[in-house]
């Protein structure tokens, strides 16, 4: 059995999931989230980045729901997508009002939920979960229109309190501030206001990846691999695991 821990838990959320079709789901609430080390935030975006594009590219569909609290994780945060395609049993008549939380997922031209979800509407999710990852943040407000074009020093002032309070989540070297600012650009471009200033799902998978590329030929973080981070994971307490 895949065991694995929601994303969400590791930013101070609780929620539960259901998972058709693999036996993988838990659920937890817990507080006070903490940015992931850079190449921590690499493997999930990628695992993330490759799986909407699979959606995209092979269905033409949407996933039209991400956020953290549809990401699973596994004890090296290798990561998994959940809730894909559920949106399209929703009764668009429907008067639920979203939770402010996935309001502020959600791509300024589809906060109406009426309005279908599209694909440049999932990359703008995924800049969003970016951010959060980065920040550990959750987004109980709108960060893009709160921080604006000033997001990428708001990341880095967040990262900073978290150094001056004994954990650092990136060291201080050339390398990790050149990937920082990487996946600072890449969140940048998929929170832009305008669907079509968005680039596709398949630009964001290749920007990531080159981005891990430099990494691994420019620098040997094996200090901070990912897989040292999986610590914080097993740390989490799993309640029983659900399938259906």
């Amino acid at each position: 059995m895949l065991k694995g821990t929601l994303l969400q838990d590791l930013f101070g959320g609780g929620t539960h999931a259901i998972i058709v079709g693999n036996n993988c789901a838990g659920s937890r609430s817990s507080g006070g989230g903490k940015p992931l080390h850079w190449t921590s935030c690499l493997k999930i975006a990628e695992d993330l980045a490759s799986g909407l594009l699979y959606i995209h590219q092979s269905s033409g569909l949407t996933h039209g729901n991400l956020k953290s609290s549809n990401v699973l994780l596994g004890s090296d945060f290798e990561s998994c997508l959940t809730d894909y395609g559920l949106t399209s049993f929703r009764d668009p008549d429907s008067l639920e009002e979203p939770s402010a939380t996935s309001l502020f997922y959600r791509a300024p031209e589809c906060r109406d939920i009426r309005k279908p979800a599209t694909q440049p509407a999932d990359v703008y999710s995924f800049g969003v979960l970016l951010l959060e990852l980065l920040t550990g943040k959750t987004p109980f407000q709108d960060l893009v229109q709160e921080h604006g074009s000033d997001i990428p020093r708001w990341v880095r002032s967040v990262r900073e309190e978290e150094t001056e309070s004994g954990d650092d989540p990136a060291s201080s070297n050339e390398t990790s501030e050149e990937k920082l600012q990487a996946l600072l650009n890449i969140a940048m471009a998929c929170v832009a206001l305008g669907p079509e200033n968005r680039p596709s799902m398949r630009e964001v998978l290749k920007m990531i990846r080159d981005t891990r590329a430099e990494a691994q030929m420019s620098s040997n973080s094996s200090d901070h691999s990912p897989g040292r981070w999986s610590d914080t994971v097993q740390s989490l307490p799993r309640e029983e695991h659900l399938s259906i």
